[in-house]
């Protein structure tokens, strides 16, 4: 699948950077349920040789499209999730953590299935290099190194096997960006990071008013026959 072609980095747009960055969320949710559900015995080798892996994938499909993003003056939709995996990796590389305190917080704060992290994440059925369905911890396999092509071509095959709807959570339209004023447009991400998600409460309180509402009338409905049940109980108790 790979382009020969070198990418031109102008042609680099914003929607590519969240396009990968979704898939990258996507790979870590896949390689999470895998070995969350693998009875591997998880000895010290397996642990540092996951770490590394994991890295692998940091290193080809997140950190590369957040430089591209900043020297570009723009701004990439990432979810919840990667957020919460990219912060555990920026712990790791300053030392703060070690590999063994970044599996365990990867299974334990950067659950698929945490309700507090935003991501209705799907996985496909094949992902090119996907090392995690592999004996990754004795095999010793050299990892590749992509180039833009590549990791496009793979993304592009990924949202081909989407079933219908699988999108991952998208987040807000970032508008009205000025080039050459970085502060600027970090305002305007974070306001519209803000009234997305006062939107999204918004839309969540209307659904659980009208299931309130709907409750309430069904319990009317039953008050009657209710009363009569209890009734004919009260009826049937006496001689």
């Amino acid at each position: 699948m790979s382009n020969p072609s070198k990418y031109n980095l102008t042609e680099f747009t914003i929607l590519d950077a969240t396009n990968i960055l979704e898939y990258a969320t996507s790979h870590f949710v896949a390689i999470w349920i895998a070995c969350d559900r693998s009875h591997v015995p998880r000895l010290p080798a397996y642990i540092a040789s996951f770490v590394q892996h994991l890295q692998w994938e940091a290193d080809s499909f997140v950190f590369p499209y957040i430089n591209i993003c900043m020297v570009l003056n723009t701004h990439p939709t990432m979810t919840d999730l990667l957020c919460s995996i990219i912060s555990r990796f920026t712990c790791l590389q300053t030392r703060n953590i070690t590999g063994k305190q970044f599996y365990a917080e990867f299974f334990v704060h950067c659950s698929p299935h945490d309700p507090e992290l935003r991501s209705t994440h799907r996985v496909v059925l094949k992902y090119a290099h996907d090392w995690w369905k592999d004996h990754f911890d004795t095999l010793g396999f050299a990892l590749p190194s992509l180039d833009v092509n590549e990791v496009l071509d793979m993304m592009a095959d990924h949202f081909e096997q989407l079933p219908m709807g699988a999108m991952l959570l998208p987040g807000p339209a970032v508008a009205g960006q000025v080039e050459g004023d970085p502060l600027l447009n970090q305002i305007l991400a974070v306001k519209a990071h803000v009234q997305h998600l006062g939107n999204s409460l918004e839309r969540m309180l209307q659904e659980k008013t009208m299931k309130a509402a709907a409750a309430a009338t069904t319990m009317s409905k039953l008050e009657g026959p209710m009363d009569q049940l209890e009734e004919a109980l009260l009826t049937s108790c006496w001689p």
